[in-house]
């Protein structure tokens, strides 16, 4: 049985609420085409909600951008025993929440210097289903398919990017969208026993197709296919300490996600670099068929990339 609980933050960078009307209003940012416009929306919501990616605080911090955000999110997903069959089933359910708030510097087309802050906010749910196949004991692949549901809402404000005073006029917009995604993935599984320690591999491509409906925005009323890869490491190892009469297992881990398809422009940065640890409470519980959990625990971790730093702290169940 496997559940996965994850508790935590991340930063999403994208461009999602510029709208044909602004590039009217500052003719200087013609260089942001309605595509980089789109791919910024879906690339938001990708990142935000693609299987494999858990929470994460990120910060861009450079000449041109400064960015930071918090992401929470709620989940939970189990194998479940198909009687007379020789592979079990797969299900999940997720829940997401945070806010992004963004400030990114242009030189227009007539030479002025101009900023732009935006704020968005974003809550999605998730759906997934699918099967587990056992090659051997060691070895599994697992299809899956997943839906998610997401609402966007943005700001922006657009004035000189020397102006202190938030009393002056300025140009401001509100957008809002709603994306439907369907996700086909595909997971390699992998866990091994040496003694007492336990490695556990994971490996995972999802194909993402997102549907984007907005009636204040027409560039927004998009649709795009992206695809993701995942691979993750983790080894576990004995402690001295127990609670309630079960162990606590130490663990470290490596994590690496690649936004295959995503514009790098989209979001500041395509792909991370997750390091860290934590410690695991082996619980091994089965209450019922469709739910049991192998350990409670946290883990704590710094993440790399392309013009991007960030950390991971949360709590993770199997």
């Amino acid at each position: 049985m496997r559940s996965i609980i994850s508790i935590s933050l991340s930063l999403l960078i994208v461009l999602n609420s510029i709208t044909v009307a602004v590039a009217d209003v500052l003719p200087g940012l013609s260089s942001i085409t309605e595509s980089n416009i789109r791919d910024a929306a879906i690339a938001f919501v990708n990142t935000t909600t693609s299987p494999g990616l858990e929470g994460t605080v990120l910060n861009v911090d450079n000449n041109e951008r400064q960015s930071d955000q918090w992401r929470s999110s709620l989940g939970f997903n189990a194998e479940f025993t198909l009687n007379d069959y020789t592979f079990n089933g797969y299900w999940g359910l997720k829940v997401f929440g945070g806010r992004l708030e963004d400030k990114l510097r242009f030189i227009d087309d007539n030479g002025q210097n101009v900023q732009i802050n935006l704020t968005r906010d974003v809550v999605a749910s998730s759906g997934s289903l699918g099967l587990s196949f056992p090659i051997n004991q060691h070895f599994k692949l697992r299809p899956f398919l997943s839906l998610i549901a997401s609402d966007l809402q943005s700001k922006t404000v657009f004035n000189d990017q020397y102006v202190i005073d938030n009393d002056l006029p300025s140009n401001t917009f509100r957008s809002r969208a709603q994306m439907w995604s369907g996700i086909i993935s595909l997971d390699a599984v992998y866990s091994r026993w040496y003694g007492d320690y336990q490695i556990n591999l994971l490996g995972q491509y999802s194909s993402i197709y997102t549907q984007s409906f907005s009636e204040e925005s027409a560039v927004l009323d998009t649709e795009a296919w992206n695809d993701t890869l995942v691979a993750k490491f983790k080894l576990t190892g004995p402690t001295s300490l127990s609670s309630a009469g079960k162990p606590w297992r130490w663990n470290t881990y490596a994590n690496y996600t690649n936004f295959l398809s995503h514009n790098k422009k989209s979001l500041g940065y395509q792909s991370l670099l997750e390091a860290g640890g934590g410690m695991d409470w082996q619980v091994n519980i089965k209450p019922l068929n469709w739910f049991g959990w192998e350990y409670i625990g946290f883990k704590a971790g710094l993440i790399f990339g392309d013009n991007v730093r960030g950390y991971s702290i949360g709590l993770t169940t199997r």
